[in-house]
């Protein structure tokens, strides 16, 4: 995956998009702030498509950067949560919960 990354990187900053340098400042902002979130290279690899998709068209880069970034963090979670989900098995009902819910 890190080598897709790097590559994805260097596509994207021949388009003139110096993009470690957004993800550089992305990362500072997050420690200011004294966050754990970290950046998956799976997201990255997907910013870094979105921007070879749209770049000719974006104006200010920094903006649409931090939200293609946010919606496909959002997006990693929400897979992730998912995921975690569908493999816990959930059992019987318990059997106290039974006899309360039978009574209502």
């Amino acid at each position: 995956m890190t080598n897709n990354l790097e590559e994805l990187k260097k596509a994207v900053h021949k388009k003139g998009f110096n993009i470690s340098m957004m993800i550089n400042t992305f990362k500072k902002r997050q420690r200011a702030l004294k966050s754990t979130r970290e950046i998956p290279d799976a997201v990255l690899c997907e910013v870094c498509l979105e921007y070879l998709k749209r770049g000719d068209h974006i104006r200010k880069e920094f903006p649409y950067f931090m939200r293609i970034l946010n919606s496909k963090m959002d997006e990693f979670q929400a897979n992730k949560v998912q995921a975690e989900h569908k493999e816990k098995k959930f059992g019987a009902m318990p059997s106290n919960m039974k006899s309360i819910l039978k009574n209502m």
